[in-house]
C-alpha cells in the first residue's frame, strides 16, 4: 500500500470543527463541560449562579465574590465513551466495503485546574482557570467501512483564563477575563490513488487565539441567586504547508470559529440543608456553517451547516452534616449536527445526562470532590459521501464518567 503522507493546517481546521468531543464527547458537538466536578455532580445545573469553589472561574467569574481568602481547585474526569456504527448500506470506489469500527474511543481523562484570590477584601478579586474546553478524538479499525471519512481523530484545547471579580454592592458582582486558548489537531483517513489501491492521509497542526468572557452574579432576594455569562468565539487562523509526497508542497490557510456560548442560570436555597438549582446554555453553532480550505489548488468549500443549540438542566443539592454535601441532576443537551451533513467524525445525537456527586470537607483548608455520570446519546443515522465512497451507517451511543476533585483554602 503506498501511503501518501499530509501536514496541512487548513485541513485541520475542518477537522476540529467537525469533530467529535475528546472520546466521544461529553456536550452535544464537541464542547468539553467537564471544567468542575462539583458540578459535575449535578448536571451542571445553576452552575453560573452556584459558587461552590474556584472552578467558578471557568463558568463566571462574578462567582468569586462568594469565596474568602484564597482557593485552588484541581479536578479529573476519566471519560468512558461507547459508539458503535453500524453499516446500512456503504460503498467504496473498489475493493471490499470493510468491516466494523469497533468502539473508536478509549478512556481519557480531561482535567482542570483554577485558582481564586481575594485581593481588597470584600471587593475585588483575581483568578485563574486552565481548562480543555474543545476536543475530539477517535481510532477506527483498520479497514472498516468509513475509513474514507476518517480512521483516527484528535484536536486537543488548553484555555489559559486569568480572571478578575468586583463586588459592586450586596446583591450584584461582575466579572470576566481573556481566554488564551491553544489548538492542536491531527486528522487520518483513507483515499483512493492510482490504481486500485488505498493511501493513508495524515494532517496536523496547531494555533494560538484569543478570546473574552463576561458574567454576574445578582442576589435579588436572601437564598436567591441569578448568574449570567458569556463566553466569546475564539477564531483560530490555522496556517501551514500542504505536502503530499512526489506530488504538492503548499501553503494552505483556512478559519476555525469555536462557538461563543451564554449561560444562564439559579440557585435557590429551601432551608438549611437543601437548594435546588435550574439552567440553560446556549451554544452558537451556527458560526460552523461550512469550512473553506484554500491553498495553491484553489478553495474547496465543505458545507457543515452546524445549528445553534440550546442545553437545559435541573439538580438538587442536600447538605447532610458539617462534613457531607449530596447532589444530584439532569440536562437535556442538544445536538447541532443535522441529518444531512452528520459523519463519522461526529456520530452525534440529544444527549440525556444523569448525574450525582458529593463533597467531603476533611477540615477548613481541604475538601474533596467525587461525581459519577452517565450520557445516554440518541440514536441518528449518517449518510455523506467523501472521495468516491459512500457512508450510510446507524450511529448509538452512552458515555460515563468518573470526576474525582480536590480543594484547599489557603
Amino acid at each position: 500500500m503506498r501511503t501518501y503522507k499530509v501536514l496541512s493546517l487548513a485541513t485541520v481546521s475542518a477537522v476540529a470543527l467537525t469533530g467529535f468531543l475528546i472520546s466521544d464527547a461529553n456536550a452535544a458537538g464537541f464542547y468539553l463541560q467537564e471544567q468542575s466536578v462539583s458540578g459535575q455532580g449535578n448536571a451542571f445545573a445553576g452552575q453560573v449562579a452556584t459558587p461552590r469553589d474556584s472552578s467558578i472561574v471557568y463558568f463566571n467569574p462574578a462567582g468569586m465574590t462568594h469565596l474568602k481568602g484564597t482557593n485552588t481547585n484541581l479536578g479529573v474526569h476519566f471519560i468512558a465513551p461507547d459508539s458503535d456504527l453500524t453499516d446500512t448500506g456503504s460503498s467504496v470506489p473498489f475493493g471490499s466495503v470493510g468491516g466494523s469500527g469497533g468502539n473508536p474511543y478509549s478512556i481519557t481523562p480531561v482535567p482542570n485546574l483554577s485558582m481564586s484570590h481575594e485581593v481588597v477584601e470584600d471587593k475585588f478579586w483575581i483568578g485563574f482557570a486552565v481548562s480543555a474546553p474543545f476536543g475530539l478524538g477517535n481510532e477506527y479499525n483498520d479497514g472498516w467501512f468509513g475509513r474514507y471519512d476518517s480512521t483516527e481523530t484528535e484536536l486537543s484545547t488548553i484555555d489559559f483564563q486569568p480572571s478578575f471579580a468586583v463586588k459592586v454592592n450586596d446583591k450584584l458582582s461582575i466579572g470576566g477575563g481573556v481566554n488564551i486558548q491553544y489548538a492542536d489537531a491531527d486528522l487520518q483517513s483513507i483515499r483512493p490513488i492510482a490504481g486500485p489501491a488505498e493511501g493513508t492521509s495524515i494532517l496536523n497542526g496547531d494555533d494560538i487565539s484569543l478570546g473574552y468572557n463576561v458574567g454576574l452574579l445578582y442576589e435579588p432576594l436572601d437564598g436567591t441567586t441569578l448568574g449570567a455569562h458569556y463566553r466569546s468565539h475564539v477564531h483560530h487562523n490555522l496556517e501551514g504547508r500542504l505536502f503530499i509526497e512526489n506530488t504538492a508542497n503548499l501553503t494552505a490557510s483556512a478559519e476555525l470559529f469555536l462557538p461563543d456560548i451564554a449561560q444562564f442560570g439559579i440557585n435557590q436555597r429551601i432551608n438549611d440543608q437543601w437548594s435546588v438549582q435550574a439552567g440553560a446554555t446556549w451554544f452558537g453553532w451556527n458560526s460552523f456553517d461550512n469550512i473553506t480550505v484554500v491553498s495553491g489548488l484553489g478553495n474547496a468549500k465543505t458545507d457543515q451547516n452546524y445549528q445553534t443549540t440550546w442545553a437545559y438542566g435541573v439538580g438538587a443539592e442536600y447538605m447532610h452534616n458539617d462534613k457531607w454535601t449530596f447532589r444530584a441532576g439532569y440536562q437535556f443537551d442538544e445536538t447541532p449536527t443535522t441529518d444531512e451533513y452528520r459523519t463519522t467524525l461526529t456520530p452525534d445525537g440529544n444527549r440525556h445526562w444523569f448525574a450525582a456527586g458529593t463533597t467531603y470537607t476533611l477540615n477548613d483548608k481541604v475538601s474533596f470532590d467525587a461525581a459519577a455520570t452517565y450520557i445516554d446519546v440518541a440514536e441518528e443515522e449518517v449518510n455523506v459521501t467523501r472521495n468516491g465512497s459512500t457512508i450510510s451507517a446507524d450511529t448509538d451511543g452512552n458515555v460515563m464518567i468518573l470526576s474525582l476533585g480536590v480543594n484547599y483554602k489557603f
